[in-house]
């Protein structure tokens, strides 16, 4: 659900021509559990199944945590359907899942929760269940570049189910993050994750995305180690699957990226003037969470220009160190400074890259929230304003009278606003 407050941005802004930007949906599945199962079967899933019954290897469903949006349950339940079609003749593997957390810590209850929406009647069916603790050296194995949860060392058998959306600096989402990312130690994670810092990480692009081609080697490196990868990709609007893919981890990705840039963007031919970000929840949890919005459409906005981005961050503005980093460094330069001299921490790219915005790019960034008090504006370099009016003026003021052109993005934590490449931002 969106935060929202009443009057609406249009009129508040009557001068300001705002585009609406909001994600789309293509006509519904059906069945997702039927389209699920067709596909898996399509990509040879009976036959990868037996093959890890004969080898003797169980097959390890790797499945996302609680912190996304992945319908896992009918996943589950197109694999029980596909397995009990085999023969009698056909083995059938041991079943075990491997919940991929990433950086994430859940809670006992979380964890139970998490569980009886995945599994629901087919929990008996799983003969083990682990979740991904990236802190824990103890479940934790070296599998060429990385480090992963002890399970991916094996060279066994792997299905994994994600979900494809855009991610502001891996390019998309999917089942390919869910066997690399989402399974690596801190350590790997992090190192994963410092290649942020780049201008190169952005949201729907792949080619030349450095954090994207780290995910790409840890792929690799899995298929070189032996392990046989198979996975399901699910493209989820308003949470109802509107698309499948199946195959190798990087096949998968390619066939549903027409359809995630169909879902979750939207293109301009110029840079426009004003971008008010709205984020639903939740992404819109905190301040550090939320900022994914800003990095979606900033590449839209013209140097200079005005960002609004409202979101309820009831918690506040999130992890310390993000805020710590901004205390120190008023700039970019000195952003960048701190960074190369202490070392990249997670988390470190989202300050470093807002400074940019800010600094390098000159843009007024504002912040319509009642969680996050207006005195921590100036240690973010943000204007912060409790309700739309405060900001609307804001920004009239900045912007002037003339005719403005503006962009209102719903849902700014999924949605992305790219430019025609003959008019491209030229950013830092």
């Amino acid at each position: 659900m969106t935060f929202d407050q009443p009057p609406s941005w249009h009129k508040l802004l009557p001068s300001c021509a705002l585009r609406e930007v909001a994600p789309k949906s293509p006509a519904p599945l059906g069945d997702p559990r039927d389209a699920i199962a067709k596909v898996l079967a399509q990509s040879g899933f009976v036959e990868f199944a037996s093959r890890a019954a004969a080898e003797g290897h169980p097959l390890t469903l790797v499945v996302n945590d609680n912190h996304r949006f992945t319908d896992t349950h009918t996943f589950v339940c197109a694999v029980m359907q596909l397995l009990e079609r085999l023969s009698d003749a056909q083995p059938r593997p041991r079943l075990r899942v491997l919940v991929a957390t990433g950086s994430h810590v859940a809670t006992a209850d979380e964890r139970a929760a998490h569980e009886l929406s995945m599994f629901g009647v087919h929990r008996e069916r799983i003969a083990e269940l682990a979740w991904h603790d990236a802190r824990s050296a103890a479940g934790l194995l070296a599998v060429g570049r990385a480090t992963l949860h002890c399970w991916m060392a094996e060279g066994g058998f792997y299905l994994a189910c994600g979900s494809m959306e855009p991610h502001y600096f891996a390019g998309v989402t999917g089942a390919h993050k869910t066997l690399s990312v989402g399974v690596m130690s801190m350590e790997s994670l992090t190192a994963n994750h410092e290649h942020a810092l780049s201008m190169r990480a952005r949201p729907l692009t792949l080619d030349d995305n450095p954090v994207h081609l780290g995910i790409v080697d840890a792929v690799a490196d899995l298929e070189d180690s032996g392990a046989r990868l198979l996975v399901v990709n699910e493209v989820l609007v308003d949470g109802k699957v509107v698309a499948v893919t199946a195959g190798h981890p990087l096949d998968a990705l390619q066939r549903g990226l027409e359809t995630v840039r169909a879902c979750f963007s939207a293109r301009v031919e110029e840079p426009v003037d004003l971008i008010v970000a709205r984020m639903c929840a939740p992404l819109d949890r905190d301040f550090y969470q939320a900022e994914k919005g800003i990095k979606n459409t900033e590449f839209a906005l013209r140097e200079a220009g005005v960002m609004v981005l409202e979101a309820a961050c009831r918690h506040g503005v999130g992890i310390d160190h993000f805020v710590d980093l901004l205390r120190q460094a008023a700039t970019h330069e000195e952003a960048v400074a701190v960074v190369e001299a202490r070392g990249y921490r997670l988390g470190d790219h989202k300050a470093v890259r807002l400074r940019a915005l800010t600094d390098k790019r000159r843009v007024h960034v504002a912040l319509v929230s009642e969680g996050v008090p207006a005195s921590v504006g100036e240690v973010l370099g943000v204007r912060i304003f409790a309700d739309r009016r405060g900001a609307a003026a804001w920004a009239q003021q900045i912007l002037g009278a003339g005719p403005v052109r503006g962009l209102l993005v719903e849902d700014a934590g999924n949605v992305v606003v790219e430019i025609s490449q003959a008019a491209g931002v030229v950013v830092p």
